[in-house]
């Protein structure tokens, strides 16, 4: 199908996000935002779709990039999460959001598997549409589940789980997918052979390294620490490593620490916890740390923080779970127990930070997450 244009010979373009992709403070929305900035740049005039909850509050940062934003309010009754549909997906289905969809012919991506419940839909049949693919949505919930200490939450999360995956299968549908990690992009590969799927890492919108030679003098733990996981792997720092290593100052900083965290924390006099700081905040812990710590218990996907880090950081300490499908372990110190992140971190802790470090991260960093290299291979996916 010929691309839609606009008066002025701008192609068009729909996105569907699970969200409104601003401020891009998680994962997923700086993903959307990025791309959405590299597509403007691109010449692209965008149709953005947004589902919420709760108050809407408009951008505008989005309404500058995006020829038009649409809002759609989310289903969040007791009976969206009795449905045989993911409840993810029945919350943000919109009739509305069809009609919209309909006005021109331009290409549709489709962000997440919560955003695809029209991708099958007869009246799009002819449409370019790509899936653009975030987790392994099924393996997602499952770790979640796993996470969690609310029995209750398990029991949703397993559900959720298990009604992806049979919800998957509306992918065959798309055109194309685009995939955000190695082993997601096999996954496809070997459950949808029909279509044709392409490794375009995450967009990030970084652009050059700011890691700065020398030395800091404590370890960093970051992220959003209402997530089970993320909760989960500070834990593990506090429980298994820092009070091995009382010489050396733990920094953990995120949002919303749970008490149970701030307790643990406590008898630990070589622990800080800094409580939702603010984004300027945050970068300056990044930037003066000496090690970041990220180990994770879920392989899902490229984590966004660590690409953060290895532009903006000096060492870093991860686990194989973190790096897992993924180009960036030559960056990285990967460690498997916790004797070996002491180890590890003893070691690094002794060292400068080196221009030779930052140099190998130009090269790698450089050719595969460049978001500039990554909106050609997405653009062409459009045409």
């Amino acid at each position: 199908m010929k691309q839609t244009t606009l008066h002025n010979n701008t192609p068009g373009l729909h996105i569907v996000s699970f969200d409104i992709p601003y401020p891009p403070n998680y994962g997923g929305a700086i993903d959307v935002y990025y791309k959405i900035l590299a597509l403007h740049k691109a010449g692209y005039a965008i149709t953005l779709h947004c589902t919420y909850k709760g108050t809407l509050t408009r951008f505008p940062q989005l309404e500058q990039l995006c020829h038009s934003v649409h809002y759609y309010k989310r289903h969040t009754s007791v009976m969206a999460q009795l449905s045989y549909l993911p409840y993810g997906i029945v919350s943000r289905m919109n009739q509305e959001l069809l009609n919209n969809l309909l006005q021109d012919e331009a290409p549709i991506i489709f962000e997440g598997l919560v955003s695809c419940y029209y991708l099958s839909h007869p009246a799009l049949a002819k449409r370019i549409k790509v899936f653009r693919e975030c987790n392994i949505e099924h393996d997602y919930y499952r770790g979640l589940a796993k996470a969690s200490r609310s029995i209750w939450k398990k029991i949703f999360y397993l559900l959720e789980a298990r009604k992806l995956q049979r919800f998957e299968s509306v992918i065959r549908y798309a055109t194309s997918i685009a995939a955000v990690a190695h082993q997601d992009e096999q996954y496809f590969q070997n459950h949808y052979p029909q279509v044709p799927v392409h490794y375009i890492p995450s967009f990030h919108g970084e652009q050059v390294i700011r890691a700065k030679n020398g030395k800091g003098d404590y370890i960093l733990y970051h992220g959003n620490l209402q997530l089970a996981e993320n909760e989960n792997a500070a834990l593990f720092i506090l429980k298994q490593i820092a009070p091995a290593m009382p010489e050396i100052p733990f920094i953990f900083a995120g949002r919303q620490p749970s008490p149970k965290l701030k307790n643990q924390a406590a008898g630990l006099a070589n622990v800080t916890i800094i409580d939702s700081p603010d984004a300027a905040q945050m970068e300056q812990l990044i930037a003066d740390a000496h090690i970041h710590l990220l180990p994770t218990f879920q392989s899902t996907g490229l984590k966004l923080k660590l690409l953060n880090v290895l532009y903006n950081g000096r060492f870093v300490v991860v686990n194989p779970q973190m790096v897992h499908g993924t180009d960036v372990a030559p960056l990285c110190r990967i460690a498997r127990t916790p004797e070996e992140m002491i180890s590890l971190c003893r070691e690094l802790i002794k060292h400068s930070f080196s221009q030779e470090e930052i140099q190998k991260r130009q090269l790698i960093l450089g050719k595969i997450y460049s978001d500039d290299a990554n909106i050609q291979k997405l653009t062409h996916l459009l045409l």
